[in-house]
Formats: structure tokens, sequence, C-alpha cells
């Protein structure tokens, strides 16, 4: 009684309206009218949702997924199985159902030349996949991240797949305590990942660019970065990094202990924005970490911390004179414009300590304490000048007031004199 009722209603929606101009069309009849006539939490819902889908802009409709006969008034007819209606997929048929179409290249080509085709062999490969084909119907599948009605494109802001909302996404499954629990996975990961200077990039400097859950783990085909692809994985990003730690000892010592890159000093999720500190013997230290006091390791670390130490100092040094001469009117903004090579400098010396040798940090800093050298002496001449021009401007004050003072003594002496 409720399925007639409802396709009354259908039938309703689907009749001019009075007042139409003759031979008006009739408004879209389907799946979705029926649904929403419904009101069915159940199937309302995803009616309503389909019409803002990438897919039905696209001109498909619910019977490329489900199946059926759209155009039938009878549920019995619609919902026909000889007419490969196949109502809500499983888990385990979603992958399959959305690569019939997305692994085909010759139908993508009609909606999308660019788009890949690869998909569903990538997650056949991540762990998502093949867990769901040793019968684990708790992962994720295509629809858990994309959507299922309201598909939208990956690069509309509003998408669950849109680079600043990636993370958030994947949370949802493995933010879930208990369900990671079962799969023997942490639950914390997005909360370390919020800490990171790498979701402040994203999220507040609005960097696209910047990691987010499937930059490091993939998208299809996600699966955890393995101990030797680790920095692999971050020198996709960090090129110049991931050379300079290729060419160290650490490499070589890091993969006899069985440790991962990068990670091993810079932590994988709660990644924050490295200091000069990390060097040094306090709380900040990660060398420490590894190398005791007095090994040559821990030598090696202070030697390049001091070093780093020295030419930032410099550098704020010059810098602080060149303000006080700048702010007292003095023409300082070259020797600025040079200084800036010193701030080069320290950044090059910082990426140089992922060489792990001190010689090599030595050299980007003593081309830095060049500059700030140079700079600070440019800076003492300007303060000369400066000096030298005040000394001048007194003294000619003085003349001035002299001569003022003696002009007025002549004119009260010339007036003393008249009759």
């Amino acid at each position: 009684m409720r399925f007639l009722l409802a396709a009354a209603l259908a039938v309703l929606l689907r009749a001019p309206a009075l007042g139409d101009p003759p031979g008006a069309a009739p408004a879209p009849s389907g799946c979705v009218d029926c649904h929403l006539a419904l009101g069915d939490d159940r199937v309302s819902p995803p009616a309503a949702a389909f019409a803002d889908d990438v897919h039905a802009r696209a001109g498909l409709t619910c019977a490329d997924c489900h199946g059926g006969d759209p155009k039938a008034e009878d549920q019995e007819v619609a919902h026909d199985r000889r007419k490969q209606f196949r109502g809500k997929p499983g888990p385990r048929q979603i992958p399959e159902l959305c690569g019939g179409c997305h692994g085909d290249a010759a139908r993508m080509r009609q909606f999308n030349p660019s788009l890949r085709v690869d998909q569903l062999t990538e997650y056949r490969t991540s762990g998502h996949g093949k867990a769901l084909a040793k019968g684990d119907a708790m992962v994720a599948t295509c629809a858990s991240c994309h959507g299922a009605h309201g598909v939208l494109a990956v690069t509309d802001a509003r998408s669950p797949v849109y680079p600043t909302r990636i993370a958030e996404t994947c949370n949802g499954c493995h933010g879930d305590s208990g369900l990671m629990a079962a799969h023997k996975l942490p639950s914390d990961i997005y909360a370390k990942y919020r800490r990171s200077v790498h979701f402040e990039t994203l999220t507040k400097k609005g960097d696209l660019s910047a990691p987010t859950c499937n930059s490091c783990h993939g998208n299809h085909g996600a699966a955890p970065p393995q101990v030797a692809s680790v920095a692999n994985v971050c020198g996709m990003c960090h090129a110049i990094f991931a050379d300079q730690f290729k060419a160290s000892p650490h490499e070589a010592a890091f993969a006899e202990m069985g440790l991962p890159g990068c990670v091993t000093c810079h932590e994988s999720h709660a990644i924050v924005h490295p200091t000069d500190e990390a060097l040094a013997d306090g709380s900040e230290s990660k060398c420490a970490d590894c190398h005791e006091p007095g090994t040559k390791g821990a030598a090696a670390a202070a030697a390049m911390y001091a070093d780093l130490k020295r030419l930032r100092e410099n550098t704020a040094a010059a810098k602080e004179q060149l303000r006080i001469e700048a702010e007292a009117g003095m023409e300082v903004s070259r020797i600025q414009f040079d200084l800036a090579r010193a701030d080069e400098a320290l950044t090059k010396a910082r990426a140089d300590v992922h060489y792990f040798s001190p010689a090599a940090v030595e050299k980007a800093v003593a081309e830095g304490l060049a500059v700030t050298r140079s700079s600070r002496e440019a800076a003492t001449r300007v303060h000369a000048e400066r000096q030298f021009r005040r000394k001048g401007l007194f003294a000619s004050l003085g003349l001035i007031v002299v001569a003022i003072v003696a002009l007025a003594a002549k004119i009260r002496d010339l007036e003393r004199r008249e009759p």
C-alpha cells in the first residue's frame, strides 16, 4: 500500500501542472522521482543527493550502477533481477562495480580522457584491497572516501577527497579506536598530524601542495611505507635532503639497525618545524637519542650546532646594526640586500646538516660569516658617517647661532647710534 501511494504521488509529480502551456514536457521521471516520493530515510536522501553528483552531470542514471528499469512504475518490474537490477552493492562488490567503468579506457574517453583507469588495479594492491579480498568488509572502498550518490569532482572544495579534507576523511575510519584496535592500528594519527608543520602549511597557509595522507601513503594503492622506502617517500618533496642523507654515514647505519630514514629524527605524522636545538643537548635534542655524551657523534653534533648558532647570532647582530642606521635616516638598503645572502647561507648550512658532516656545515657557515662581517663593517662605516654628519650639523648650527647673535648685536648698536 505504501508503494502504491508513493507511485501515485510520483505520477502526480510527473503530470503537467495547472497553468502549464499545452504540450509542456513532464518533469523527469524514474528512480529519483519514486524514491523522493517515498519519504523513506533509506532511499530518499541518496536520491536527493544524486542531483549534484558528478555522474548525474555527465548524463548517467541510477540504472547505470544499480541496473533495473528506471522507466517502469511498478516496483517489481523496476527491480527485476532479469534486468540486471543489483540493488545496494555490498563492500566487496563496490570496487568491481566502480572499476567496471573507471577501469575501461574506451568508456572513460567518452567523459574525461585524462582520468586514470588503473585505480582498481592499484586498490587491489592496497592494505584496504588486500584485507577486503580476505573477507574483511570493515575496510575502505571507493564509496568510503568518494561517497556513493553525491560524488563530487576531486577538484571541488566540498569533496571529501579535496586536499584540505582528505585527512579528516581518512580519520573517519582511522580515528575510530574500536575499529583500529580490531586491525591492530593506532587511532591517534590525525591528532598527531594536526600538530605538524604539514597541516599548518596546508590549512593555514593554503598551500595545496603540502603533504596530507595520500601524499605519502598513496590514495587508491594506500599502504604504509616500508622502512627501506621512507626516505624515498619523503624525498618526493624533500629531494635535496634525501640526496644528502644517502651520501651520509647515517644511511648505512640506519639500514643496519633497521631504522627508517627521515622519520627517525623528524617523526612520521607529528612533524614539527625543525630547529637548531635538535643538535644541542637540551630537551629538543634528537642526536642525543643515539649519541651519548663524549662520543664522536655527539662531538660532531655539538660542532654543527655551534657553527649554526654563530652564524645565526652574527646575522641577527648585523641586521640590528642596519636597523638602527635605517631608523636614523641613513641609506642602507643595498647593504641589507647583500646581507640576505647570509640568511641563504644559514638555510644551506641547516640543509647540509643532513650530510652529518661538520666540515660540510662549516663550509656553508664560513660563507655566511664572510657576508655578515662585510655587512657589519659597512654598517660601522655608515655609523661613522652619521656621526660625522651630526658633528658637522652641530658645528654649522653653532656658526649660525654665532652669526645671528653678532647680527643682533650689530642691529642694536646701529639703533643706539641713531639721533
